[in-house]
C-alpha cells in the first residue's frame, strides 16, 4: 500500500508541476495579445476621433486642429458631443499609454507590467479588453527566454504546490490511521 502511496503522490507532483509550467509559459503569449489587442482598440478609437473632428469641422466654424482645442471649440454648439469626444480623446491616450508601457517594458517583465497595468483601470477602459481577450484565448507555446522563465517558475510553484498536497494527504492518511487503532 505504501508503494501506491508514493506512487500516487509522485504522479500529482509530476502533473501539478507540468500544468503550472504550462499554465505560467501562457503569461509571454498572453501579454503580447493583449498589448496587441490595446493598440488595435487605440487606433481604432483615434481614427473614430478624427472622423467625428472632421464631421465637426464640416459643421460648424472650427479650425482647432488638437483635440482640446476641438472639443473647446464644440462645446458652445453641442455640449454633449464635445462631451463625448473628449471621453474618447481620454479613452485612446489611456489605452496608447498602456500599450506603451507593456512594449517599453523587457520582454521578461512584461506580463508583470500588463498585469499591474491592468489592475490600475479605474475608467474601466482595459477591462473590456481582458474580457475579451480572456473569452477569445487560444492558448499556444511560446519557445522564447520568457516562456521558459516564467515556465520555469510555474514547475517550481506546482512542485511545491504538490508537496503541500501530498503531506497534507499523508497527514490526514496518519491521523486516520492513528484513529482506527485507537
Amino acid at each position: 500500500m505504501r508503494f501506491i502511496g508514493r506512487w500516487l503522490g509522485n504522479a500529482v507532483n509530476i502533473a501539478l508541476a507540468l500544468v503550472f509550467a504550462v499554465v505560467a509559459m501562457q503569461a509571454p503569449a498572453f501579454t503580447r495579445d493583449y498589448a496587441e489587442a490595446l493598440l488595435q482598440v487605440a487606433q481604432d478609437s483615434r481614427r473614430d476621433i478624427e472622423q467625428r473632428k472632421a464631421s465637426a469641422r464640416r459643421f460648424y466654424p472650427i479650425t482647432a486642429e488638437s483635440d482640446e482645442q476641438v472639443i473647446a471649440a464644440l462645446r458652445p454648439f453641442e455640449p454633449s458631443n464635445a462631451e463625448t469626444l473628449a471621453f474618447s480623446v481620454d479613452r485612446a491616450r489611456r489605452l496608447e499609454a498602456a500599450y506603451q508601457k507593456i512594449a517599453g517594458t523587457p520582454p521578461l517583465l512584461q506580463p508583470i507590467a500588463a498585469l499591474t497595468d491592468g489592475l490600475e483601470d479605474e475608467h474601466g477602459y482595459k477591462a473590456a479588453v481582458w474580457r475579451t481577450l480572456l473569452a477569445t484565448y487560444v492558448p499556444h507555446l511560446d519557445f522564447g527566454i520568457a516562456a521558459a522563465a516564467y515556465g520555469l517558475v510555474g514547475l517550481l510553484a506546482g512542485s511545491f504546490m504538490a508537496q503541500l498536497l501530498t503531506a497534507l494527504g499523508r497527514k490526514l492518511g496518519g491521523r486516520r490511521r492513528l484513529a482506527r487503532e485507537g
